[in-house]
């Protein structure tokens, strides 16, 4: 148990959901991001140590947030750090979102290395907590980030090739897990794979892989973790609301049929995709094959990708729905700090672990 007045505990999972669903990001698309069906449990089953923590008024809880801290490669080298996310206040609490500074302290660990979080472009009530923080954190942009939501029968342009594409088995464990390190170490914050079971819920025959004989050329796997987070679209406005009515001449334009309201979107994140040395052809073919396996179970996937990823220009020209996010480096006034902060134009943040 964490030693903090706002540790969390199992018993306030049902709390946190509360919260979590308390309010929407607004936009053209009024979407919650949820823990369902205990939000505390969620957290648990995340990849790393998850630190979570509430805050309250009497009884009541007010506020919540967590923090996963994780393994990754920074500078080629493993490193710890820390991402706080699930930062919330219950939108239906007049008062402030409860937490202090000692929140910030017990965020602190001389075991972590670098400290980040994720806002979304449309999350104002996040930003505005971050900003009261100012005098206390500093808060530095590394790079913008974008999650695209694709329909599999989207048309993708790859060469003609004499690889092999085929799903991974057991037999692939070795090789896999030694392409995704010696790979992920050449881009800053891809996690540290030491077993694929470490993702909740993810196997090896989740894995796609490109061969030119014995060697991995490209990989990436299936995902679904809605199992226990979604997303969930509480409202279209504006230009979707109209988009909406649409669905068939979207389809026929390339792009997902949007969903219904209040029902939880079911979907894979195309996860781990990486290539050898950043080769562009490799995640061609690799995404023009994997998506057609995805479309025998799914009308939709996701994919996220920093601005300076060399596919992102690839994945811009797709037709898709899409969502910003600004990602921050956080600098704390205690515990460690070397100064370590991640290259923004070679950093590879894992959409499914965000």
């Amino acid at each position: 148990m964490i030693e903090s007045k706002y540790a969390a505990s199992p018993s306030d999972g049902k709390e946190i959901l509360r919260i979590l669903e308390s309010s929407a990001a607004m936009g053209s698309i009024e979407l919650i991001y949820t823990r369902r069906p205990d939000a505390y449990d969620s957290y648990v089953k995340e990849s790393g140590e998850a630190r979570v923590f509430v805050s309250k008024e009497g009884e009541r809880t007010v506020g919540t947030c967590a923090e996963i801290i994780r393994e990754v490669y920074i500078g080629g080298k493993i490193r710890k750090a820390a991402y706080v996310c699930g930062l919330k206040k219950d939108a239906d609490f007049e008062g402030g979102v409860g937490f202090g500074v000692r929140l910030l302290r017990d965020f602190c660990r001389e075991d972590i290395d670098f400290y980040y979080c994720s806002v979304v472009a449309d999350n104002a009530e996040a930003r505005k907590m971050f900003e009261k923080s100012r005098r206390i954190i500093s808060m530095t942009p590394m790079t913008a980030y974008k999650t695209y939501i694709l329909n599999p029968k989207v048309r993708v342009k790859a060469p003609e090739h004499s690889y092999t594409f085929r799903r991974a088995t057991e037999a692939d464990r070795p090789g896999l897990l030694d392409f995704l390190n010696t790979e992920g170490k050449k881009r800053d914050m891809f996690p540290v794979v030491r077993s694929i079971e470490q993702f909740h819920g993810l196997r090896v025959e989740d894995f796609y892989i490109l061969t030119d004989g014995d060697r991995i050329l490209a990989a990436a796997a299936l995902w679904n973790q809605t199992a226990y987070k979604q997303y969930v679209v509480k409202k279209y406005r504006g230009i979707m609301k109209a988009a909406r009515m649409a669905n068939p001449l979207l389809s026929a334009l390339g792009y997902i049929k949007l969903p219904r309201e209040d029902q939880p979107l079911d979907f894979p994140m195309l996860s781990f995709f990486i290539t050898k040395n950043d080769n562009e052809d490799y995640y061609r073919i690799l995404l023009r094959e994997i998506k057609n396996e995805i479309a025998k179970t799914y009308g939709m996937f996701v994919i996220g990708l920093p601005e300076n990823h060399f596919a992102a220009p690839l994945l811009d020209s797709l037709p898709s729905i899409s969502f910003e996010t600004e990602l921050y480096a956080i600098r704390l006034p205690w515990g460690k700090d070397g100064g370590l902060t991640p290259d923004p134009r070679n950093c590879h943040f894992e959409c499914g672990l965000l």
